[in-house]
Formats: structure tokens, C-alpha cells, sequence
């Protein structure tokens, strides 16, 4: 829920192209210590995603990670599973139950990022919305503990 304050009699006016503009991030949260990465995509699909996972890997490498993943269609895919079985000894995988967001730590980073970053503003183009998108997250790698309360309970 989102409040905002206007004079009585007064809605305020966002302006607005009329259109979405949805971006395509992945993120991952290293509970344990905070740690936030993430990867723009032209598209989610099972191939961006493994491009992602590799950047896992290769960021928290010697480390074996344990990956809690919803339940989107490409975290399933044939071609993840099969490099996610010949990858065993650096991720596991572990799927959360169906329409279970408040299981997910990452959810409570895109709701901060919306909250911080593009809830109530106006973008002329797309590359002003990612510009505001990156300065939040830039601002939670570099100062963990913004983003310490929401992820406590996942701890």
C-alpha cells in the first residue's frame, strides 16, 4: 500500500506515455551476508536465466550455493535442469511452494526498489527509469544494511 499526501479536493497527477515499461532484472540475495547481485535481460527466458546463474557461480566461487527459486517457467526449463545437474557441485536448486511470494527474499528487494526507485515518478525514456533502478540497487550493494530489515526474517 502507497500513501501519498495532497491538499483536500486535489488528486495528484502523475504523468504518464500511457504505456508500461517493464524492465527484466534478475537478483539474487546471499542472506548470510547481505550480498545483492543482479542482471538486466531483454527477456526472461531459460537462456538469460543461465547466464545468469553462471554470474552466480563465478561471483561466489569456491562457495556451493543453495538457490531458492520461484516457481517461474524458464527456473524450470530443460536446458537449466540439465546444467543445473551438471553444475551440482557449485548451485542446488529449491523450489518454493506455488503463489508463495512472501517466501522469497528477492521480493522484498523489487518492493524496496519500486518504493525507492520508481514508485510515483515520471520517466521520459527508458534508460531514465534503469538509471533510477541502478542507483538503488548500487546504493544496497554498497550500504548492505539498507536492505538488512527485510531480509532478517529469511535468515
Amino acid at each position: 500500500m502507497y500513501r501519498t499526501w495532497a491538499r483536500i479536493g486535489h488528486q495528484p497527477q502523475i504523468a504518464t506515455y500511457g504505456k508500461r515499461n517493464t524492465q527484466h532484472i534478475f537478483g539474487a540475495i546471499a542472506i548470510n551476508v547481505f550480498s545483492f547481485l543482479y542482471k538486466f535481460a531483454e527477456v526472461c527466458n531459460a537462456i538469460t536465466h543461465l547466464k545468469f546463474l553462471e554470474h552466480i557461480v563465478r561471483r561466489f566461487y569456491p562457495q556451493k550455493i543453495f538457490l531458492v527459486m520461484d516457481n517461474a517457467r524458464y527456473h524450470k526449463d530443460e536446458q537449466v535442469k540439465l546444467w543445473c545437474k551438471d553444475n551440482y557441485r557449485y548451485i542446488e536448486y529449491w523450489f518454493l511452494p506455488p503463489y508463495s511470494p512472501e517466501f522469497n527474499a528477492i521480493e522484498s528487494i523489487w518492493g524496496y526498489t519500486r518504493r525507492q526507485g520508481t514508485h510515483n515518478r515520471f520517466f521520459n525514456n527508458t534508460d531514465e527509469l534503469k538509471y533510477s533502478i541502478k542507483t538503488v540497487f548500487k546504493k544496497i550493494i554498497r550500504y548492505p544494511s539498507l536492505i538488512e530489515n527485510y531480509i532478517l526474517p529469511y535468515k
